[in-house]
């Protein structure tokens, strides 16, 4: 069998595999994106720093959900799991956020 042979009741594994070139260039900008998150940290630029080091790491967030969760296969099971964990997230941080403002004495 060769190695472009495949049948369409094959697993995804079978026939798609992630080329190492691309992986390590994904890493590669997500390490970089680190990188000028921690400098731009160092720069003190003020009341900007907080929201750019947000995008930089929402950014990292959907390189790595894209390519090392496979959100990119678009595979129903896969995309079902990303977002309902998303869900629940947001639950989560409404419920403490609620919390947080509601207590005497409290707030942001």
């Amino acid at each position: 069998m060769d190695a472009h042979d495949h049948k369409i009741e094959d697993p995804p594994t079978l026939h798609d595999v992630d080329n190492p070139a691309k992986v390590f260039t994904v890493y590669l900008v997500v390490l970089g994106l680190a990188l000028a998150n921690i400098f731009l940290f160092k720069a003190g630029l003020g009341p900007i720093t907080l929201p750019v080091q947000m995008g930089i790491a929402t950014v990292q967030a959907a390189l790595v959900a894209w390519y090392w969760m496979h959100l990119r296969r678009k595979d129903t099971i896969i995309t079902l799991t990303a977002v309902t964990s998303l869900f629940f997230v947001f639950i989560f941080y409404v419920l403490v956020l609620s919390d947080v403002l509601t207590r005497t004495g409290g707030g942001l």
